[in-house]
């Protein structure tokens, strides 16, 4: 071994290194053992003097970084054959957020994609950026244009890209030139700095501690043309939402791994819907996001609901319209005149919350229990069985039922008790049909997992069914949590309690159009007028909202639609010919039928004992506690599957308080774990301090 390390000692040979910025490419003699910031030292001395610290060594041929500078070109597998780039790693992409608006943002692209996301998060104020990811425009991937449903709508000029913008756009790219590294020759007087040839020998992570200068520049660019991917109210069919998944990049390579281009349009998007922590005093922005993500979602009927909660989110969209419209632009929006004093009340308040000192009076006792009459049904192989009335107790965690309120009083064991910790609650509510019902799926695999419960009032259901969301987080009934919870129920329910009359008397009737709330298959459907109708009626509860309650509202009720946060893949079963849905929500799997819509299984993460997935066949393989799960992905690549599964399951390990264990998910979502060492391990340093 040690004549082997003596023989690559004394062989050196040459290797030859474009740099594309310039133009030029120039051959340098190299061993064997020589370490990679060597290489580029050397190299940087035969370009000439120049600021090089922004460069790097990318091997086109793998398609890897040669992200650690201490390893020797032998560890690599680097042979004389080799061709190596001396290339920039910071570059200039176009973000699309939710709200149409672009930013040109300078992002690493050589960090895996989840701390880049991480990185423009904490540019643009955005907490939790592992609920967001970038999708790539259908116009970087052949065939998408069409599989996705974009060519229903007016075509481009031809020639013209999204991902690349044409001469007129790119004239109106304007950022200060002595920013942008990647386009700006190095010999030339704007990038004339101190030669620090030494410095090369350090990670871009590294050089971006000591010389933060640009890595944090970004300009607004204004809204989308109209007609862009995302903000076009196209109704896609379930195989064209199939194939919009297929645009995720990948979390765990870099954005170079990927085919990204320089000054390619990416978007933005929340990738995961298990939000954390909504805060109106610090995510302001992140709201914003949430709200146009949601918007979108609905006036393109991404997700499903009832004629009579799309009048409730267009009414909530217009009173977004009229509170923000009523705001006088001299007033900034969300300030007070004692805005210090607020601040800090509610910050004292919040880590009260947060430590458990709340006020421990009779009257304020965090021990609640909710007890009362409630009509139960269980389900049978095709539908309910008829309602009978029980008396119900909610205490701790649990739900009971008692034959009466005498068995209650007496001590008597209840007939039943359900742990709802984990449970999920799925709400059927008809105002027009006085229907106040919730359906509550149980953690477990049988028929038993299911329950139904009917109520008599919205006000009934409001109450239990504010006290079962709590229980189902695995938290005890405290006075402060339930009433939030119960006052944002009876929101819900009100709101879609219609007015009487008079609602359409409203002064603003005459800016409300019914076009620009409601879907275009709503708009054939009923004539302009019902609608405008209709959204008035619903809206005469909401005339006292301001746009961030508007806003936190209509989250709130996205969040409460059946189909919230269910992702779709077209996949084929074991051996079965036949194309069906796989549903991937946040905490469970269901399999669809592609004709009928119809859930035919669901798979709760909860009771899946492992997942692995064999990638010469393109297959995935799912062991449940009941069965086993065999299918390949038709509309997407597997591992953008793997990932959601991994990514959802990750995310509900996090816990407020503690560092997200960034491993985890890599490991988790079957990523490539290279990426963590190098350059990586010093980013996943930065990103967990902050």
């Amino acid at each position: 071994m040690a004549e082997d390390d003596a023989d690559r000692k004394e062989f050196d040979w040459d290797l030859h290194v474009l740099v594309p910025s310039i133009g030029v490419s120039r051959t340098i003699r190299v061993t064997s053992n020589e370490s990679v910031g060597a290489v580029m030292i050397k190299l940087a001395t035969k370009l000439g003097d120049a600021d090089w610290s922004d460069y790097a060594l990318w091997w086109p041929d793998k398609q890897i970084w040669l992200n650690k500078p201490r390893q020797t070109l032998y560890a690599y597998g680097i042979m004389s054959n080799a061709k190596l780039e001396f290339t920039t790693v910071h570059r200039y992409i176009v973000i699309e957020f939710p709200d149409k608006h672009r930013y040109q943002m300078r992002t690493n692209f050589g960090i895996m994609n989840f701390f880049a996301v991480a990185e423009i998060c904490r540019e643009m104020n955005i907490r939790h950026p592992e609920e967001l990811s970038l999708m790539r425009s259908p116009m970087d991937k052949e065939g998408y244009v069409k599989l996705t449903g974009f060519h229903k709508k007016g075509r481009k000029p031809s020639g013209t890209r999204e991902g690349t913008p044409s001469r007129h756009e790119s004239d109106n790219l304007s950022v200060d030139s002595g920013d942008i590294l990647s386009t700006t020759p190095p010999g030339s007087p704007a990038t004339q700095r101190k030669r620090r040839y030494p410095a090369l020998a350090l990670s871009p992570a590294q050089r971006a501690q000591q010389d933060p200068g640009p890595s944090r520049s970004h300009t607004h660019m204004g809204e989308a043309a109209e007609g862009s991917f995302f903000s076009e109210k196209l109704h896609r069919t379930l195989a064209e939402r199939c194939h919009i998944n297929g645009l995720w990049l990948d979390s765990s390579k870099t954005l170079y791994e990927q085919d990204v281009k320089e000054h390619d349009v990416l978007y933005l998007r929340f990738k995961y819907f298990s939000f954390m922590d909504i805060d109106p005093r610090l995510d302001e922005f992140r709201i914003i996001q949430m709200y146009e993500q949601a918007k979108w979602a609905i006036l393109t009927e991404e997700v499903d609901c009832t004629e009579e909660e799309a009048y409730t989110f267009a009414a909530l969209q217009f009173q977004v319209k009229l509170a923000h419209a009523s705001i006088p632009s001299s007033m900034p929006v969300a300030t007070t005149t004692d805005s210090s004093v607020t601040d800090i009340d509610q910050a004292l308040n919040s880590l009260q919350v947060q430590l458990g000192q709340v006020d421990t009076a009779p009257s304020e006792s965090p021990a609640l229990q909710l007890t009362g009459y409630i009509k139960f049904t269980r389900p049978t192989r095709l539908t309910f069985r008829s309602a009978k009335r029980y008396f119900f107790l909610l205490k701790g965690t649990a739900l009971s039922y008692y034959k009466d309120e005498e068995g209650y009083t007496t001590g008597e064991p209840p007939m039943q008790r359900f742990n709802l910790t984990g449970a999920e609650a799925i709400p059927d509510i008809d105002v027009a049909k006085k229907r106040f019902a919730m359906n509550i799926m149980l953690p477990s695999s049988d028929e038993t997992g299911e329950i139904r419960l009917l109520f008599d009032s919205g006000d009934e259901y409001s109450s239990w069914a504010a006290g079962c969301r709590m229980t189902m987080k695995g938290k005890a009934l405290a006075k402060q949590g339930y009433e939030q919870e119960l006052s944002s129920l009876r929101a819900f329910v009100a709101m879609q309690n219609k007015a009487d009359g008079g609602a359409a008397t409203t002064g603003d009737h005459e800016e409300l159009k019914p076009e620009d709330l409601v879907s275009p298959r709503l708009l054939k459907k009923k004539k302009p007028k019902e609608i405008a109708r209709q959204i008035l009626e619903a809206h005469a509860s909401m005339l006292n909202l301001s746009v961030q309650d508007a806003k936190l509202q209509y989250i709130r009720n996205w969040q409460a639609l059946q189909d919230f946060g269910i992702q779709y893949f077209l996949v084929k079963i074991g051996r079965s010919k036949k194309e069906e849905l796989l549903g991937i929500a946040y905490n469970r799997l269901i399999l669809i039928d592609l004709h009928t819509r119809e859930h035919k299984k669901t798979w709760r993460y909860s009771a899946m004992r492992s997942w692995n997935v064999n990638w010469e066949s393109k297959q995935l393989r799912i062991d449940h506690e009941d069965e086993k799960l065999l299918f390949q992905c038709l509309s997407a690549d597997l591992k953008i599957v793997h990932e959601f599964i991994g990514a959802n399951i990750w995310l509900s390990l996090r816990s407020e308080n503690e560092p997200l264990d960034v491993a985890m998910f890599v490991k988790l979502t079957g990523g490539v774990t290279n990426n963590l060492s190098g350059w990586g391990s010093e980013t996943m340093t930065r990103f967990l301090a902050t």
